[in-house]
C-alpha cells in the first residue's frame, strides 16, 4: 500500500494506492472518493462491545469503513472531518494513545480499542477515554490546524494544553495539573488544566483547539439567531 498526503497543511487529504486484496480501515464518513472497482462496507471492528465502546466513549463512529481493492493500482481518497493537517505513523509493534476525533485510518496490521485514561480527562474538559492503537503498519492521524511532533528525552517534562493533543506514546507517564500556580494565574493567563508528559516518548500536537474555536464562534451564531427574530417575520427577514 502506497500513500501520499495532498493539500498540506490546511486542507489535507490522503491518497492511497492499493494492490489487489489490500484493504484499509477508515473512520466512518472519511471516504472522499475511490475507484469504482473497490469494495466498501461498514463493519464493527473488534466485535459489538468494541464498537459500542468506540462510539460511546471516544467520539468515534460505531462502524469502521473497510475499503478493499479488487485489482492492482486501486486509488482511494480519504479526508478528515475538520480542516487541518495529517500525519502518518509507521508502527512496528509500538502503541499510541490517540485523542478521539484524530483517528482517520489504519492498515490491517493495526489493532484499535478504547482505553480508560482516568477521571483526569473529565476534569480537564476532554474525554476520559482515548483510542489505543498498536501493531505493525501505517496509522493515519488528523489534526485541527497543523500537526507538530515533539520528541521527549528520558526524564524530560513537557506541558500541553489538553485541547491540542493528537496522540502520544502510551509508554510515557502523564498527569493533569494546573498550568499556573493558582486560580489567579489560571484567570490571568487564560490557561486552565494541562497535561504534563514525562519522556522518553513522542508527542503529536495540533496547532488549533477545536473547542476554543467553537467558543469563538458562539457569540456570532447567537447574534445571527437574534437578528432573525421569531415567527413568520423572522423567517422572512432571516431567510
Amino acid at each position: 500500500m502506497q500513500h501520499e498526503i495532498l493539500s498540506k497543511p490546511s486542507y489535507a487529504a490522503l491518497r492511497l494506492t492499493l494492490d489487489q486484496g489490500e484493504e484499509i480501515h477508515a473512520e466512518s464518513g472519511a471516504m472522499l472518493g475511490m475507484d469504482a472497482t473497490a469494495t466498501i462496507e461498514g463493519t464493527v471492528k473488534g466485535g459489538l462491545m468494541s464498537g459500542l465502546k468506540r462510539a460511546l466513549l471516544t467520539s468515534e463512529s460505531f462502524f469502521v469503513t473497510t475499503i478493499k481493492a479488487t485489482r492492482n493500482d486501486t486509488e482511494v481518497y480519504l479526508a478528515p472531518r475538520a480542516t487541518g493537517d495529517m500525519e502518518v505513523l509507521e508502527l512496528s509493534g509500538e502503541e499510541y494513545l490517540v485523542q478521539g476525533g484524530s483517528f482517520l485510518a489504519s492498515a490491517v496490521g493495526i489493532e484499535t480499542d478504547s482505553k480508560f485514561t482516568g477521571w483526569r480527562g473529565f476534569l480537564s474538559g476532554e474525554g476520559i477515554f482515548m483510542i489505543k492503537a498498536r501493531g505493525t503498519g501505517q496509522l493515519f492521524l488528523s489534526g485541527f490546524g497543523g500537526i507538530l511532533r515533539k520528541e521527549l528525552r528520558a526524564g524530560e517534562q513537557f506541558l500541553v494544553d489538553n485541547g491540542h493533543i493528537v496522540a502520544f506514546s502510551s509508554s510515557m507517564r502523564y498527569d493533569i495539573r494546573q498550568a499556573g500556580s493558582g486560580m489567579l494565574s489560571m484567570v490571568t493567563t487564560g490557561e486552565g488544566l494541562v497535561t504534563s508528559f514525562t519522556g522518553p516518548g513522542t508527542l503529536y500536537l495540533q496547532t488549533r483547539n477545536l473547542r476554543t474555536f467553537a467558543e469563538t464562534l458562539n457569540p456570532f451564531l447567537r447574534d445571527r439567531e437574534r437578528s432573525k427574530g421569531g415567527g413568520l417575520l423572522g423567517q422572512v427577514m432571516g431567510g
